[in-house]
């Protein structure tokens, strides 16, 4: 067997579920891939977008890749065979997605900066204990060598840990009508948690009551990750709730995000969703944080 040094962040069987269905006869099937700050469009073969040489190759074993090229074979049968036709998974084939959501959430681009901006911050930490304590640099030279290869070992790693908790979670395919479409990114899967939004201290975890593991799978459906216990089976959504998906699909994006037309929607870009329940919260929101604001005691600091 070759080596696959081209490897895909994004794989192949996954964006192909993206492509444009009015691609003219004769022609390779292509999506469309917009730079997410610009919003330009270009029209792109699966295979030539979102890949990088050797970014799964650990010291020149390519068992990473592999494993991940495994599990991305056996979700694509189960893709076309049943989430296409709206046909209940076994429990193995339950298994298997749940795998292969949990490599979508771990094998990303975004999610390698994520790990390489946290042990930055461990880093520069480290030096400023060794320049204080007037030691040599040691630990930091440890956590610097040891982050060149965090991602990938992050990668397998977590995928099993993370199949396990999304096994025991309510699993909801959410399908679009014939009037929306949508979209992905080259950051697909994420975690979204409602009550967490209106502030910064705390970020969503796979433990929390209200959290979601969101990732859209095709144009028509999408599937979410819960502990509701009624979200369960196919559900069909309204035009509005598909584009309020690829409002939070764009948010969460890197540095591209993909879809089968050139045509955009405005509500994608937008921070908020247009629902007067939400703007009413975040006014809500705000009103209460100024007001703990306005109620702090003010300390003033007297002139000797």
């Amino acid at each position: 067997m070759s080596n696959p040094k081209n490897q895909h962040i994004i794989p192949q069987c996954y964006l192909k579920q993206f492509v444009d269905p009015n691609t003219p006869t004769g022609y390779e099937p292509y999506v469309w891939i917009f730079e997410r700050e610009a919003k330009v469009g270009k029209k792109k073969a699966p295979k030539n977008i979102l890949a990088e040489t050797d970014f799964y190759t650990f010291n020149g074993d390519y068992t990473i890749e592999r494993t991940l090229a495994q599990i991305e074979s056996d979700y694509a049968v189960i893709f076309e065979k049943k989430i296409k036709n709206k046909i209940p998974l076994s429990p193995y084939e339950h298994l298997v997605f749940c795998a292969f959501v949990a490599a979508m959430l771990q094998r990303t681009l975004k999610q390698k900066e994520n790990i390489e901006n946290f042990m930055d911050q461990v880093i520069d930490h480290a030096k400023q204990m060794e320049t204080v304590h007037g030691v040599p640099p040691k630990t930091s030279l440890e956590w610097e060598e040891q982050k060149k290869d965090a991602h990938k070992l992050s990668v397998m790693q977590m995928i099993p840990e993370i199949t396990k908790v999304l096994y025991k979670m309510n699993l909801a395919f959410l399908c679009a009508n014939k009037r929306a479409a949508f979209i992905t990114s080259d950051a697909p899967a994420f975690l979204f948690n409602s009550q967490l939004q209106f502030q910064r201290f705390y970020g969503p975890g796979l433990g929390q009551k209200h959290v979601e593991v969101r990732l859209p799978l095709s144009p028509e459906i999408s599937v979410i990750f819960s502990w509701i216990n009624n979200l369960r089976g196919y559900i069909e959504l309204p035009e509005d709730m598909v584009h309020d998906s690829n409002r939070m699909v764009y948010g969460y994006s890197h540095e591209h995000f993909i879809a089968n037309s050139p045509k955009l929607k405005r509500r994608w870009f937008r921070r908020f969703p247009l629902d007067p329940v939400f703007i009413w919260r975040i006014l809500k929101n705000q009103y209460q944080m100024k007001l703990a604001q306005w109620r702090r005691p003010k300390y003033h600091v007297r002139k000797r």
